[in-house]
Parts: structure tokens; C-alpha cells; sequence
């Protein structure tokens, strides 16, 4: 029996007319965004804040932490609890050490430290104060639009401008589905998401290239056809390659997530969400832009 994958049957070819219905596609995505920006009004009425900025973003302190043999990640999050902190972010870095991120004021650190080195041993400490953290939000903005621009403007030369920002736009769709997520669900944002955000790019991108090349191709094999037939021809002959590259990055990613989550959450839900997401875009979104703006 063909097409079939343990039992289970797999998809030869994509079932559903997507420029057909792209605009059901568009208002999924446009719900899924408003409802995370319905997220971080209650989450600012609740924690005055939009997003759960972790220490890096927020300001904080980031203490490395030795423990007993007899003690693991568990025991330290009870410690800083008893300790006052708030919503601890602790992460394995060594055999016995750890690494405990906190959100807390400079005057409350002295009494967190004697709390802390009562059941532990603190071998170094990092304060960041406001002015770092906005910085690297600065900086963290400033990255990701350079690197829109700078993909928009390649892909302007390389294909058309249309082309370019159908491609942008995606990604834009996945940095906002991805970001509000994390508003949902109130999961901290610390610098490795922002790594994330720009692999996803790398990612998603990879995935456009490959739709928005095939529509070039049946453009030139058939000029007499409609944008939405050559645009839906394109979709259809590189979903199932898509669907395949993006199955077995996601595997990984799921493995990450299950086996990390605990010391990477903002990485592994991150690069989760937006594997699918970019999947998502390349396929339902990106080439179906370019029938709504004439290709």
C-alpha cells in the first residue's frame, strides 16, 4: 500500500486548495496574533509587563551555584523560593553547578546571597542592571530588522521585489506568531530567544526560497496560465519535500524541548513554535501574497 507510514496514511500531495482558501489561512494567523497581543494587555493589568522579560531583558542578577552530590535543579528552585525569588530560572552548567537566574532588585541582593550560601555554595554572581538590559533590547530589535532589510534587498535582486517581501512579510508573521505564544503562555524571553528568532529566519526563509523559486519555474513554463494556477501548482510540488525537511527538524526540536525544556525554555519552545510556524507560512502564506498583489 503506498503513501502509508506505520499504519497511518501519509500525504502524497497537499489536501486542500490553498490559494483557493488563503484567506481562511490569513485570518487564522491574524487571530492567533491578536490573541497574543490580548495576552500581553492582561499580562501587563497582572505583572506590568507585556512578555515575562527574563533577567537578561528585565535586569536581575545571575548567580552560579554549587551543590551537594545529594542535591540536584529541583532542590536549588525550592532554595531560591524559600530565598524570595520569584519565578527562578535555574540550568545545569556543570557536573555539580548550576546556574540561577533571578529578577530581583540591587538592595535585595545581600539578603538573597545569605539565604542562597545557607544551602549552597555561590562561586560567582552577576548583577544586570537596567541600563544593560535595555540595551540588549536595543540591540536584540536592531539585529532582527537589519536582518529582514538585508534579506528583503537580496531577494529583491535575486528573484523580484514582490517576491522579497512576500518572503518578508512570512517571516514577520512567524517573529509575531512565535512572540505571542510566549505571551499565552507567559514563557520567559532571555538572549537565547533571540538566537532563535534569527535561525527561524534562516529557517523559514529556506522554505520560502524553495515555494517562491517554483513559482518562477511554472511562470516560465506556462505564461499563459493565471498567477493563482501557477502559484498553486508551486505549492503543491514542493509541499511534500517541505512537509518531509520540516518533520525531521522537528523531531529534533521535540527531542530538545522534551529533554531541556527545563534549563532552555524560551530556546526549545521557541525554536518549536517556530519551525512550525515557518512551515506554516512558506506553504499557506508567503506564495499566496503574490496572487493578491499580482504577480
Amino acid at each position: 500500500m503506498k503513501n502509508v507510514w506505520f499504519g497511518f496514511p501519509l500525504f502524497s500531495k497537499l489536501p486542500v486548495e490553498v490559494v483557493k482558501n488563503r484567506k481562511k489561512f490569513y485570518t487564522a494567523s491574524i487571530v492567533v496574533i491578536l490573541i497574543g497581543f490580548l495576552f500581553m494587555g492582561i499580562n501587563y493589568a497582572r505583572y506590568h509587563e507585556p512578555l515575562n522579560l527574563g533577567v537578561d531583558f528585565s535586569g536581575g542578577v545571575v548567580f552560579t551555584v554549587t551543590l551537594p552530590e545529594n542535591k540536584d535543579a529541583s532542590e536549588l528552585t525550592r532554595i531560591a523560593l524559600e530565598a524570595g525569588i520569584h519565578d527562578p530560572i535555574v540550568r545545569k552548567s556543570g557536573a555539580n553547578e548550576y546556574e540561577l537566574r533571578a529578577k530581583i532588585d540591587e538592595a535585595a541582593l545581600p539578603t538573597v546571597r545569605e539565604s542562597l550560601q545557607a544551602s549552597a555554595s555561590v562561586t560567582d554572581e552577576n548583577f544586570v542592571g537596567p541600563s544593560v538590559a535595555g540595551s540588549l533590547i536595543k540591540n536584540a530589535v536592531l539585529s532582527l530588522t537589519v536582518a529582514l532589510l538585508a534579506l528583503l534587498v537580496y531577494i529583491s535582486v535575486r528573484f523580484r521585489f514582490k517576491y522579497g517581501l512576500a518572503a518578508v512579510l512570512a517571516l514577520l508573521h512567524d517573529v509575531l506568531v512565535t512572540i505571542s505564544i510566549f505571551a499565552i503562555f507567559f514563557i520567559p524571553i532571555n538572549s537565547p530567544f533571540v538566537a532563535v528568532l534569527l535561525i527561524l529566519v534562516g529557517y523559514s526563509l529556506q522554505d520560502s526560497i524553495v515555494v517562491l523559486d517554483r513559482v518562477r519555474e511554472n511562470r516560465k513554463l506556462n505564461s499563459k496560465a493565471s498567477t493563482a494556477e501557477v502559484v498553486e501548482s508551486a505549492i503543491h510540488s514542493v509541499f511534500r519535500r517541505s512537509l518531509n525537511t520540516s518533520i525531521t527538524t522537528l523531531i529534533a526540536a521535540l527531542c530538545l524541548m522534551i529533554f531541556a525544556y527545563r534549563f532552555l525554555p524560551d530556546f526549545t519552545t521557541g525554536l518549536t513554535v517556530g519551525l512550525i510556524t515557518g512551515t506554516y507560512s512558506s506553504i499557506f502564506i508567503a506564495a499566496s501574497l503574490l496572487v493578491d498583489w499580482g504577480e
